[in-house]
């Protein structure tokens, strides 16, 4: 065990010395080919079998580490180019629901299933526990990596994941809410969807079971830990939801967003990485994006976003100060929910119709990075990954934590940019009377509003999605 551990620090000091460089926010290649080498000797030679361990050790994984362990093991797998390279197209997106699963979820002939490397990502719920699995999803294939995310029959990801060219297979599961007969419900059908993943897993062989929170984790990962699958959890609020605590026992590590106390999971399994984001949204200029959105660079912009089904208390909110805000030169881009939309839309044409305003509501736009490039403000819910977002991006807000949220986490999660200066909270049953002075009091003082933007930016953490893909990596099964 001694001569083990020693290896474990040889490991992290040789990948931490050999790479020294911050990780660009692309996906293209930006460790040099002596830098890769000297990574990859190093963990051939002594990383093996503990790489997991080796990073687990740092609880404060540099950019150039995690970008230095993902160039190791791509240059350690030999079917890259069979998986994702040249112009192989990704699987047609049919669930893995029959027999013939090769021929369902891949193209036959195209990819060598069996052989891949794959990363199960069990997520739904929310947008909150998706997105942060997407774009781990979509830098891992940059590695030639597969995959392929797991929820419940009724959930988001088939809607959303399905889109952007991954597979999605859907698992019987429920949360524990209700009265004692749902729960028990909720246990027999989380129990049928424990089944499935077995038989799904012991098919696909993933090298890492990836939770990103939610109910459908349950099923998933515990067949994960019966089949000796390694499991990954991440947690996106200031506090660790019921999922997570229960099921970070199974876990060889869990990746938290900021630092703090998370009762019920064990400490030596607490990695800092912060929320992982997609990089497009730090790339993504504003002038270029307000010229796309045609919208002058000196004119105030604020983005309303109630999630991505609306919130009813916002739009109200938003229609109750229309009024004085119409004769202002300012261009407010309203995401009401599709359900939402035809009302506002209806009551906000003669209020805005020949005004100065510049108001445009959606029901729903994939282009949030767009908006958040143009945002000098941004009204929206509280949930982490939003945060996440937005604090990358260092934008000053508004927030109207969601007041049915589970544990009251979203008021949790806005408390830690108030207090740091980043964002105003309005009680969502207050917004509705507070919003329109709000926002004047923040869009018309500059000062303010920079003090806010700087401090949210202090607070964001674009290197997350390296710091969670290295602890991936590392804890794959070899």
């Amino acid at each position: 065990m001694a001569e083990e551990k020693k290896n474990e620090e040889v490991v992290a000091e040789t990948v931490e010395k050999a790479v020294s460089e911050p990780i660009v926010e692309t996906a293209e290649k930006d460790v040099t080919e002596s830098v890769e080498e000297t990574v990859v000797k190093s963990v051939e030679e002594t990383v093996a079998e503990t790489a997991a361990e080796g990073v687990k050790e740092k609880s404060n994984i540099s950019p150039g580490v995690a970008r230095a362990v993902a160039n190791a093991f791509r240059a350690r797998t030999d079917n890259t180019d069979k998986v994702m390279g040249g112009a192989i197209p990704f699987p047609p997106q049919i669930p893995i629901n029959n027999m013939n699963m090769l021929g369902s979820v891949f193209p036959t002939g195209a990819v060598n299933l069996q052989n891949a490397v794959k990363v199960v990502f069990a997520s739904g719920g929310t947008g909150g526990h998706l997105y942060p699995a997407l774009a781990l999803a979509d830098e891992l294939k940059n590695f030639g990596i597969l995959s392929c995310f797991f929820d419940s029959y009724k959930g988001m990801a088939h809607e959303i994941v399905e889109r952007l060219g991954y597979p999605v297979t859907p698992v019987f599961a429920k949360g524990l809410e209700g009265s004692w007969w749902d729960k028990i419900m909720a246990i027999l059908e989380t129990g049928c969807g424990f089944i499935q993943c077995l038989y799904y897993l012991n098919f696909l062989h993933p090298a890492v079971v990836v939770g990103s929170g939610s109910y459908v984790c349950a099923p998933v990962v515990l067949a994960a830990a019966v089949l000796g699958i390694p499991v990954v959890l991440l947690e996106q609020n200031a506090f660790a939801g019921k999922a997570v605590r229960w099921l970070s026992h199974l876990a060889k590590c869990v990746c938290v967003s900021t630092p703090g106390e998370y009762p019920g999971i064990a400490p030596e399994k607490i990695i800092v990485t912060g929320n992982p984001v997609n990089s497009v949204i730090t790339r993504i200029s504003s002038l270029k994006a307000r010229e796309r959105l045609g919208i002058p660079k000196d004119r105030p912009c604020v983005v309303v976003a109630g999630g991505s089904q609306g919130a009813a208390s916002i739009n109200r909110a938003v229609l109750a100060s229309l009024p004085k805000w119409v004769d202002r030169d300012m261009t407010v881009i309203h995401i009401t929910g599709p359900k939402h939309l035809e009302e506002v839309f209806v009551r906000s044409q003669e209020l805005v119709r020949g005004k100065a305003i510049d108001y445009r509501p959606i029901a729903y736009t994939d282009e949030m990075p767009a908006l958040y490039a143009v945002a000098d403000l941004i009204v929206c819910r509280a949930g982490a990954t939003t945060l996440s977002e937005i604090t990358v991006r260092g934008l000053p807000s508004i927030l109207v934590p969601y007041p049915h949220a589970a544990e009251n986490h979203q008021e949790a999660n806005a408390r830690i940019l108030e207090e740091r200066g980043a964002a105003k909270i309005i009680a969502d049953e207050q917004i509705e009377a507070q919003l329109a002075e709000s926002v004047f009091s923040i869009i018309d003082n500059n000062e303010l509003k920079n003090k806010m933007a700087a401090a949210s930016r202090s607070l964001g953490h674009p290197e997350a999605l390296s710091k969670v893909l290295a602890v991936i990596m590392a804890s794959m099964k070899r």
